[in-house]
């Protein structure tokens, strides 16, 4: 299997989001609100139709949920120790550290989605939701704990109101019970799922800011090799 080929449309999706915003009318205020559009309605559909549409034995899928669960915490560990390895620490400054690790561990949904469905299809889109909602709940704790502690209660709840959580979790549950979409509902779900991934890939692209690479080297190379 020829991968750079099959991969080929979604990269070239997130070069056109970048150069779209870049230098045309379409700048970074309307993809704001396409990003918002994707994230909190058209993934959230697709999520759930990728869980429904296709019968689910959590047993079998239990060490994916495992091994991302590892992943996930390895790398908010080895985010967080970076200001304190040895020749590395001196070369990281604090303030910006403390902004920029969780780029080494929270990881791009559009691109994930959209990834896995090229290289697996229904079955990788499937997987990859089930992975998504047991891994963005621990990525959240990981970004926002060390700074917000004593907002506990607010955090939990903004979690619970996540949307690709309602998507996930009404899915599981709609799966578990035996739920399926109705025939006549099928075509439209399928259309918004397929823009979802399209538009989520030209909002990664429209986000990208090179330019902030070149601010403090050593913390940008260490998290992006964590990443």
């Amino acid at each position: 299997m020829n991968y750079a080929q099959l991969l080929f449309p979604d990269f070239s999706l997130i070069l056109c989001g970048y150069l779209v915003c870049r230098y045309t009318s379409l700048n970074r205020t309307v993809w704001e609100q396409v990003e918002t559009l994707v994230y909190f309605l058209f993934f959230p559909v697709l999520l759930f139709h990728s869980i429904v549409k296709s019968p689910l034995d959590l047993g079998a899928v239990s060490s994916l949920i495992g091994a991302g669960l590892a992943m996930g915490l390895t790398g908010i560990a080895l985010a967080y120790s970076l200001p304190y390895w040895p020749w590395l620490g001196q070369y990281i400054p604090q303030r910006e550290h403390a902004a920029s690790a969780q780029v080494a561990f929270r990881f791009n949904s559009f691109i994930g989605l959209a990834l896995a469905d090229r290289l697996a299809g229904p079955r990788g889109l499937l997987l990859i939701a089930v992975l998504i909602g047991v891994c963005i709940p621990l990525v959240n704790v990981g970004a926002v704990w060390p700074m917000a502690r004593h907002g506990q209660r607010g955090f939990l709840r903004e979690l619970v109101r996540n949307p690709l959580i309602i998507g996930i979790a009404s899915g599981l549950a709609a799966n578990l019970l035996g739920f399926t979409l109705p025939v006549w509902l099928e075509p439209a779900v399928s259309r918004i799922g397929a823009a979802s991934l399209a538009l989520g890939l030209m909002a990664a692209g429209a986000g990208i800011q090179l330019g902030a690479l070149g601010r403090a080297k050593t913390l940008t190379v260490s998290v992006l090799t964590i990443r």
